[in-house]
């Protein structure tokens, strides 16, 4: 009896952690017997991503139907989704987190900002000698100015 209790307090709290929406209940019956969900929230990953850690789960004895996974994907990509980052204030770190892109790449994008001022589109970051055209072509939804 114990145990039911402190398992429905576990997963009322992780289905505080989590906004409402599609996919919000398949995610609690295929995710919360395992792991909290804290750490979800703070994750932020392109759906390939979560698709992969979702099957890793699965691997690892997490069960669903084949809906019910496609629901966890499409509510953890809508809502923890990779972030926007604001190209013409974000720091080196944040513009390397958040586009996938080496150290010296954003640091490179940085310097480029400094020299020549702000960014108007992604076309004009392709400008900055030694970027990726690609990198920047996969991540244009990310990008803010």
């Amino acid at each position: 009896m114990k145990w039911i209790f402190i398992a429905t307090l576990a997963l009322t709290a992780s289905a505080q952690t989590l906004p409402d929406g599609p996919g919000k209940a398949a995610v609690i019956k295929m995710c919360t017997g395992c792991h909290d969900l804290d750490s979800v929230v703070g994750m932020h990953q392109s759906k390939d991503r979560w698709s992969a850690m979702v099957d890793e789960m699965i691997a690892k004895g997490a069960t669903g139907s084949d809906d019910e996974i496609n629901q966890v994907v499409a509510y953890l990509t809508a809502n923890f989704g990779p972030k926007k980052v604001n190209v013409n204030k974000a720091t080196a770190a944040d513009l390397a987190a958040a586009l996938g892109i080496s150290a010296a790449n954003a640091d490179a994008i940085v310097h480029y900002r400094a020299d020549h001022g702000n960014f108007k589109a992604a076309q004009d970051l392709t400008k900055v000698p030694g970027i990726d055209a690609k990198k920047i072509e996969d991540a244009k939804d990310r990008l803010e100015f």
